[in-house]
């Protein structure tokens, strides 16, 4: 490479450190050990040179080292020892940025392309235009405040719209298992007219429930909250004979365990990016010379760098772990978290998430986003926006990006114990007579405790057995982490084990306060659960047809294929985004509330025609100061006559 080529003249020649910088306020690159100092801690940014013989390094808070594990750059934390890869802070910042856009309330545009305001958003610009009352149709109009032009924005959500009463038909078409063609077929409407408002109700839902949730960064009756996380496999049908491979995309969704709301789905896919396009920018950068953190586009999943990580994936030597088919459920899910800790330390990063496979493809629009760069943004996001509840307590799938991701998005709140993090792992082999036989057993061994302990209620009883296991947790993977059984059974988790992540706190030694202590531990693994979050997966598989999963083709090779799922990408991305204000706002559950009216963001459930007719309020105007009126001006000829009027004058001037 010569020096006068653009990836030469823009390589810097020295690095200021060796690890990613920090992007809008945002640092991952962490020890992840709750128990270390270093947790929160971003590298020190000095030299560590080479001491003199016979000198000991004394390591203090922020000392890392920059290694190597599985042919990918990684921190080594000089505290603990632990090692973790590193992450591009600029690609989650601009995930989170992405999916927390819809937040931003709409503001007015300029819409003249030769004012130097045209297409600006920013609150600098659009807070220079001023409200001009509305046009003969009732839509706000606007006064530029770059170029005086005047322009309309807003209004009413159906303008422009012919037969608007299939708006809600085919809203509740789409949330109620009725494929694309079905559904043209019984409103009698063309492709054209149905995507069409699709992109509308999509906008609407956008628009609604931004108004609802932009509350929640302030409310203060939040108190403690509890969410569920877990992720789930979309699959996208292949769109070319050539190229017969499905697309696999990723959602990652948190829920309410009380009240049940959704915060957010988000897919790793992003619709707006192109391939091509960024391809063409990639050697103003230098990416394809950059390890991946470092990357402008470390977001994105190239099509060359899936197919490599696909097949180093595929030579790569699996575990000879195998799943444990016999036995009891207790012990086959004991083997099956074994099992998950021994893939996730076979992974290139840890954090990553499923690796590639050669099974699968790139979508063909859009691009693909890695996994554990979504995951990070989803709980960035979330956290913010509960960030004035007294507590989070996290009940995640056995999943190490996500724990990672709490880690890195609340560090501080993790050392002065308002929020935790749990391993919530169900057994999913059992059948329904077995999950019958293990709900009795648990109702007969409750009962029994129940008369072991007469003078304690059903509540101190479970207190009671939580206890018993605490006592006989074990230890399962290569960190050695405790597991507690879960004493209670119920039909949708048979058996489950629990893993606390965050339990920093120290041994009471006063016996009394031990025993509280131990009791409130007992409270929090009998909460633990993910049942909020896998009931929003199963109502969206019911719900819509593009999430139902596929199933095997009739060919030899099995491939999975599925007439009703998606074969455009941005069309699923947008119904999950339907489906969670749809879930959140407009389903009922049995104590005849929506999961919206529980956290107080609706006082009853809301139907289509409300959200269809939505309209944002415009963005209110900060009042201009009082105007003041110039003082007189004098009279040079009345000054030397000496007149009355310019004594007056003098004498208002004088006045403090």
């Amino acid at each position: 490479m010569t020096e006068n080529s653009p990836s030469a003249s823009l390589k810097p020649k020295k690095w200021p450190w060796r690890h990613p910088p920090t992007a809008c306020g945002i640092q991952v690159n962490h020890c992840k050990n709750p128990l270390c100092a270093n947790l929160g801690v971003e590298p020190a940014a000095r030299k560590r040179g080479r001491l003199p013989v016979g000198e000991v390094r004394n390591e203090g808070v922020g000392d890392y080292i920059v290694v190597t594990t599985h042919g990918r750059t990684a921190l080594k934390c000089l505290l603990c020892n632990e090692t973790f890869p590193m992450q591009s802070n600029l690609a989650v910042a601009e995930e989170l940025q992405r999916i927390g856009d819809y937040l931003e309330p709409e503001a007015p545009v300029c819409q003249n392309g030769d004012c130097e305001l045209f297409g600006d958003s920013s609150l600098s610009a659009t807070s220079s235009h001023t409200l001009y009352g509305t046009n003969r149709h009732g839509t706000p109009r606007y006064k530029c405040g770059g170029c005086t032009k005047i322009f309309a924005q807003g209004g009413k959500p159906t303008k422009r719209q012919r037969d608007t009463h299939l708006n809600r038909q085919i809203f509740a078409h789409l949330m109620n298992t009725v494929p694309i063609r079905r559904t043209m077929k019984l409103l009698k409407i063309s492709a054209s007219v149905l995507y069409a408002r699709l992109d509308f109700i999509h906008r609407q839902c956008i628009l609604f429930v931004s108004a609802r949730e932009r509350t929640l960064v302030e409310r203060l009756d939040l108190g403690k909250r509890y969410i569920s996380v877990d992720r789930q496999k979309l699959l996208v049908n292949w769109s070319s004979r050539k190229n017969r491979r499905n697309t696999i995309m990723l959602s990652i969704a948190s829920a309410d365990q009380v009240a049940g709301y959704v915060y957010g789905a988000h897919l790793n896919y992003d619709p707006a990016m192109d391939e091509d396009e960024v391809l063409k920018d990639l050697p103003r950068f230098g990416d394809d010379k950059l390890d991946a953190p470092f990357r402008r586009y470390a977001r994105l999943w190239l099509e060359a760098d899936y197919q490599k990580a696909a097949t180093r994936a595929a030579a790569k030597p699996r575990s000879a772990t195998a799943h444990k088919k016999d036995g009891a459920a207790q012990e086959r899910l004991s083997a099956t978290v074994k099992a998950r800790y021994e893939r996730a330390g076979e992974r290139e990063d840890i954090e990553g998430g499923d690796e590639p496979s050669l099974d699968t493809r790139p979508p063909a629009s859009g691009m693909l986003l890695h996994e554990q760069v979504v995951m990070h943004a989803h709980i960035q996001l979330v956290s913010r926006l509960l960030r004035r509840a007294d507590k989070l307590r996290f009940f995640v799938d056995q999943e190490p990006g996500i724990r990672a991701a709490i880690m890195a998005a609340m560090p501080e709140r993790i050392k002065n114990r308002t929020a935790d993090a749990f391993y919530v792992t169900v057994a999913k082999d059992v059948t329904i007579d077995q999950k019958r036989t293990l709900v009795n057993q648990s109702i007969k061994d409750f009962k029994q405790a129940c008369a072991d302990n007469p003078a304690l209620t059903d509540e101190e009883v479970k207190v009671v057995l939580a206890r018993q296991e605490i006592m006989r947790m074990q230890e399962l993977g290569s960190w050695n982490d405790k597991w507690l059984r879960h004493p209670i059974s119920d039909m949708r988790e048979p058996v489950k084990v629990i893993c606390w992540l965050t339990n920093i706190d120290p041994v009471e030694t006063d016996k009394q306060k031990r025993e509280e202590q131990l009791d409130h531990y007992a409270r929090l693994y009998l909460k633990a659960s993910t049942t909020q979050v896998d009931r929003f997966f199963m109502q969206l598989r019911r719900g819509v047809t593009m999430a139902e999963r596929g199933v095997h083709s009739a060919a030899a090779d099995g491939r999975l294929w599925f007439g009703k799922n998606a074969y455009n990408p941005s069309v699923l991305a947008k119904l999950l985004e339907i489906f969670r204000v749809y879930f959140n706002y407009c389903e009922v559950g049995g104590d005849e509330k929506t999961p919206a009216m529980r956290l107080g963001l609706a006082r009853g459930p809301v139907a289509e025609e409300d959200i269809l007719q939505f309209a944002p309020m415009p963005v209110p105007r900060r009042r201009a100061a009082p105007r003041v009126s110039p003082p007189p001006k004098e009279n040079p000829s009345q000054r030397r006559a000496g007149g009355a009027l310019n004594q007056a004058q003098e004498s208002l001037l004088a006045t403090p």
